[in-house]
């Protein structure tokens, strides 16, 4: 693929088999935006050229795990397409990486969140100084796999937060959330047969049958106002 025709193409890194671009996949399809991805895990990265933008996935993994054998590479290649001006869209751990990368931390959390969770918007998000569109799509619920805690980079604003961590925070153009705006029905259906998302579940104290009613009745709205924080990343 020519440089020129990268230029005009979104770029996103899956880290599993299980944790792929669920719909913004259906969303960036749905507008014939050209988009590439790839699996950090299995394929080797591509060039650093400016893109339209790049999508970071979740992963099992932790960007503070240092015997991840890819973790390295990624992050190099992150730091270098930001470089290029190109604007990124962190989810979970996506989210993680970009914060990392930008000079915040990222640390193990006492609690996980596992399931549905409240989001609110901060009042840096909704006051006064907000300029940024997709703020407003980040308050409501969510689907949330995770049991860290993010230290947002020195600069950047807040943007949302559950009553255990910040999920949600602006850099300049880039965007990262800790919940995972992507995720479908078949998704979670698909991680929750896995024995050991199950155990994780059970060790947050939530069970499976109910977590997949739960996503049967909150995943179209939810779907709709990823469409939203979709349509304002990329706009911005």
């Amino acid at each position: 693929m020519a440089e020129e025709s990268l230029q005009d193409t979104v770029l996103v890194l899956q880290h599993q088999n299980d944790a792929g671009p669920g719909n913004l996949a259906s969303w960036l399809d749905g507008r014939s935006t050209a988009w590439q991805l790839v699996d950090v895990s299995a394929q080797p990265l591509p060039p650093v050229v400016p893109r339209r933008a790049l999508v970071v996935l979740g992963s099992r993994e932790s960007v503070y795990d240092d015997t991840v054998p890819w973790l390295a590479a990624e992050t190099a290649f992150v730091e270098a397409t930001i470089a290029t001006g190109t604007p990124v869209l962190g989810l979970c751990f996506g989210a993680q990486l970009l914060a990392s990368v930008l000079g915040g931390t990222v640390s193990r959390a006492p609690n996980a969140e596992r399931g549905w969770i409240d989001v609110i918007a901060t009042p840096q998000a909704v006051g006064p100084a907000a300029g940024e569109p997709e703020e407003a799509a980040l308050a409501g619920q969510w689907f949330a796999w995770h049991q860290d805690h993010i230290q947002p980079p020195p600069g950047s604003v807040v943007l949302a937060r559950s009553d255990r961590c910040v999920q949600g925070f602006s850099a300049g153009r880039h965007l990262g959330v800790q919940f995972h705006p992507e995720v479908t029905l078949d998704q979670v259906g698909s991680w929750l047969a896995q024995d050991r998302r199950r155990r994780q579940l059970h060790q947050a104290d939530g069970d499976a049958e109910q977590l997949l009613h739960a996503t049967r009745r909150l995943e179209p709205h939810a779907a709709s106002a990823a469409a939203q924080l979709y349509q304002a990343f990329f706009r911005s």
